[in-house]
């Protein structure tokens, strides 16, 4: 029984780890004005921050890493109202 809270805590921790990094991988694009594809790496982060989520049955994790994952949406969007294009 106490292995199985180690283990939902070191998701737990996983999951909060790919979360910081998934913000962190916008900063270029939205912060500093970089362009650099950095933004991409959410779709690989914030995947698998959803699924160490959902293992740490963390319900605010997993839905955040999920929005995460689809943010890329919001920051096109963005970037095409205030620049007139989308980084490809």
């Amino acid at each position: 029984m106490e292995t199985n809270t180690v283990r939902t805590k070191i998701y737990f921790y996983l999951a909060l780890y790919l979360l910081i990094s998934g913000i962190i991988a916008w900063t270029p694009y939205l912060i500093f004005n970089i362009q650099e594809p950095f933004g991409m790496l959410t779709f690989i982060l914030n995947s698998l921050g959803f699924y160490f989520g959902f293992l740490a049955h963390n319900r605010f994790l997993a839905l955040s890493n999920l929005a995460m994952f689809f943010s890329f949406i919001p920051v096109a969007i963005y970037l095409y109202l205030t620049k007139g294009y989308i980084p490809m």
